[in-house]
């Protein structure tokens, strides 16, 4: 079945035929922390059906976005892995993360959590705490971790750069920073988070507040 179409003449219009569909951005939030197999893939978005997991990965392949390839640290996998075309949407992705922080304030009990999907929205509260300092930051939640390198003006991931700070935030203080009700400065004051580090960044997050 072809896929629908704005047939707009616009920049805007023209990504939203390629990520507009349901799942799709998604799919690229579960390969901005790198490879994954396809069976991990289906059970870290429940909800989706096989049939349209199958669809939307092979349209993002089609257009770019992914890469099927071998994947052999013991025994050789096949797994799914963003391009570098695919990686430029990873910020779009954190932006988007950033602010639906929010609409985290109210947690019903049917939604399904993964550890892992706190980290893109966190990226953003770190950047901030770190007060346009720059480094490489690897962040921790339940056992799920990242590493980030910070800018004065954004947070990209970086799995291979070795970290000068590590962040450690426990799931029920992320759901307290991710929906406002506590400040970062706050969480680390009252030893809610760790940093740990003797670098400029590890120290301006363990202030938390902007130079």
């Amino acid at each position: 079945m072809p896929r629908r179409s704005y047939a707009q003449y616009d920049a805007a219009a023209r990504s939203l035929d390629v990520v507009g569909e349901r799942w799709t951005l998604l799919i690229v939030r579960e390969l901005a922390f790198g490879p994954r197999r396809y069976t991990d893939l289906h059970a870290d978005l429940p909800g989706i059906s096989t049939d349209v997991l199958a669809a939307r990965l092979k349209e993002l392949e089609a257009d770019g976005v992914l890469e099927r390839r071998t994947f052999a640290p013991s025994a050789p996998v096949r797994v799914y892995d963003l391009t570098e075309r695919g990686r430029e949407l990873v910020p779009v992705v954190m932006a988007l993360a950033s602010w639906g922080s929010p609409l985290l304030a109210e947690h019903l009990s049917t939604d399904a959590v993964r550890h892992h999907w706190y980290l893109l929205p966190l990226a953003e509260i770190l950047r901030r705490a770190a007060g346009g300092v720059d480094g490489v930051v690897e962040l921790h939640v339940e056992g799920s971790n990242c590493r980030l390198r910070f800018e004065s003006w954004r947070a990209t991931v970086v799995p291979d750069e070795a970290p000068e700070a590590v962040v450690t935030v426990s799931q029920k203080v992320a759901d307290e920073l991710l929906a406002g009700r506590l400040a970062w400065a706050d969480a680390v004051a009252d030893g809610q988070v760790a940093v740990d580090g003797s670098s400029a960044v590890a120290t301006q997050l363990s202030v938390g507040r902007a130079p």
